[in-house]
């Protein structure tokens, strides 16, 4: 087990936010001992990949980045900061990661790293060496390229699975990232290298992206907090067309009514993931979200704000999503916390709607986007890219979503979002009986990282790679705005989350929830 070191980089994003513009704490120390940390760590969890191997031109960000902070300090005299977050929030996030090292998840570019996704198809082999050659990207992702503009240092990339396909971050080009809880565990995925990194504390926020859990699985299963926001929110472009029948670019690529995929933050604390959201979030759509709506409230203030809210848990859908022994009384209890604050929990005993109808629709849904994006990427005549892949070794997971991805017809995903649409529909009736819905963050604890996935659960077989973490469809699908809460650790040393959802636009009052509760557990209310 990796354990907190006694240093800056056990403290918070806002903290050493904090710590940095009032000069108590210079961008060089925080550099060196990040780079000190991840020297010491990494070859055991192998969470940070493609890390920037100049550490001169590492040092010399951090001189500049200390010069600018100067000049920040004595512009607004703030050397005597108060214990508020006023003088980060207010500002709308400018330069607030000013001096702070960050790694960018290796499904999006960031200039001078190259974005490998795990994939042999996006470099080359080099026989004699035994290595592999990706050429370094030239521009930033726009997210990226706001965290930058905020201060982030940019030093590296996490680890991913393979395209970002599965729960449990393993690719050929760089190996296993495993859980600084238990280095014989995986890490989730696939923002696993992410996850592990927080956790082993390498760094104190960073990005990551969920399709099918990306965020919320390795969230619980390293004792962390993440943000699914709501998914339009984090697009450049406004893509959603209310129109679900007869919406079609062409006769293969079907446009979805919102994404199935989002960016989002994951950290040590819901702070970091209300400033997080402000910075990534695309200016055009600023005017939806202020973090100071959650960095402002006292202990009283977000007393007031959570009390008598209702909270629906799902626990396994009615009993039809396998659960791991164990979990369902472990996240039951770390929901019970929120009673204390005058929060309703309250059992939903019953399937809100058809598991099966839901994934089917998923898996079609997914196979469709996935083999699309691909068929994008690569070019060419739509039968070739299945030969393309397996000639360059691509995982046999991606093989399966193409495989079936290109035997789709237009109007069996048409078929499939009717199915999105009634959930839909539904989870927004819900939403009128509940402020709040919740279920676990995976169906299992974290499992052997020598597995490429658990085959049985509860005695049920898993008759897909991807079928254990069934529990994340729902909010996947309706594209609703979830945050994912640490549940503790289970009895063999192993931990858990709890994945809590609302309806769209409504990730201000899910981070206070969360905020609630990251302070109860630190006694603020005790």
């Amino acid at each position: 087990m990796i354990v907190s070191p006694e240093s800056l980089l056990k403290y918070s994003a806002i903290e050493l936010s904090r710590a940095l513009h009032s000069r108590q704490v210079t961008a060089v120390d925080l550099m060196h001992e990040t780079l000190h940390r991840i020297d010491a760590i990494n070859p055991q969890i192998n969470a940070v990949v493609s890390l920037e191997q100049n550490r001169d031109r590492l040092m010399e960000e951090a001189r500049r980045a200390d010069e600018i902070l100067d000049g920040i300090a004595a512009a607004v005299n703030n050397n005597d900061a108060s214990d508020d977050y006023s003088f980060i929030s207010s500002s709308k996030n400018n330069d607030w990661l000013r001096g702070i090292p960050m790694a960018i998840k290796d499904l999006e570019d960031a200039q001078g790293f190259p974005t490998t996704k795990g994939c042999p198809i996006y470099g080359t082999y080099n026989v004699e060496s035994t290595s592999w050659h990706f050429d370094n990207q030239t521009e930033d992702a726009p997210y990226v390229h706001r965290l930058r503009k905020a201060g982030a240092i940019i030093i590296g990339k996490t680890n991913t699975p393979e395209l970002g396909a599965g729960c449990h971050s393993y690719n050929l080009i760089f190996g296993t990232t495993v859980n600084p809880m238990d280095m014989s565990k995986a890490a989730g995925g696939s923002s696993g290298g992410a996850g592990a990194a927080l956790a082993s504390y390498m760094f104190c926020a960073l990005d990551g992206s969920d399709m099918m859990g990306s965020l919320r699985n390795p969230a619980g299963w390293n004792s962390l907090y993440s943000l699914r926001p709501t998914v339009e929110w984090m697009e450049e472009e406004q893509v959603v067309d209310d129109e679900l029948v007869d919406n079609y670019a062409d006769d293969h690529n079907v446009k979805m009514p919102w994404p199935m995929s989002t960016i989002g933050p994951i950290g040590r604390c819901p702070e970091d993931l209300a400033l997080m959201l402000q910075t990534m979030i695309p200016a055009g759509r600023a005017e939806l979200f202020d973090a100071a709506s959650i960095l402002d409230q006292s202990s009283e203030q977000l007393s007031q704000i959570v009390k008598g809210k209702t909270v629906g848990w799902l626990a396994d859908w009615g009993g039809e999503y396998p659960m791991e022994a164990g979990v369902l009384q472990q996240c039951r209890e770390s929901l019970d916390i929120f009673t204390k604050g005058n929060v309703d929990i309250e059992c939903v005993a019953t399937p809100l709607f058809s598991s099966k109808e839901l994934w089917d629709a998923w898996i079609t849904i997914r196979s469709h986007l996935i083999f699309n994006s691909l068929h994008e990427q690569i070019g060419g005549d739509r039968c070739d890219v299945l030969q393309t892949l397996k000639e360059r070794g691509v995982k046999a997971e991606v093989i399966y979503e193409c495989e079936r991805g290109i035997k789709l017809t237009k109007e069996q995903i048409h078929d499939r979002l009717r199915t999105v649409q009634a959930w839909s529909t539904c989870a927004e009736n819900e939403f009128g009986r509940y402020d709040f819905l919740a279920l676990p963050s995976s169906q299992t604890y974290p499992f052997d990282a020598s597995l490429d996935w658990p085959k049985t659960i509860a005695g049920t077989k898993m008759d897909t790679y991807h079928r254990w973490m069934e529990v994340m469809v729902p909010v996947t699908v309706a594209g609703l705005p979830c945050v994912t809460i640490p549940a503790g650790i289970g009895s063999r040393g192993l931990p858990i989350g709890v994945q809590i959802f609302g309806p769209k636009g409504s990730d201000a009052k899910l981070l206070q929830l969360a905020y609630w509760y990251s302070r109860y557990c630190k006694g603020d209310y005790l």
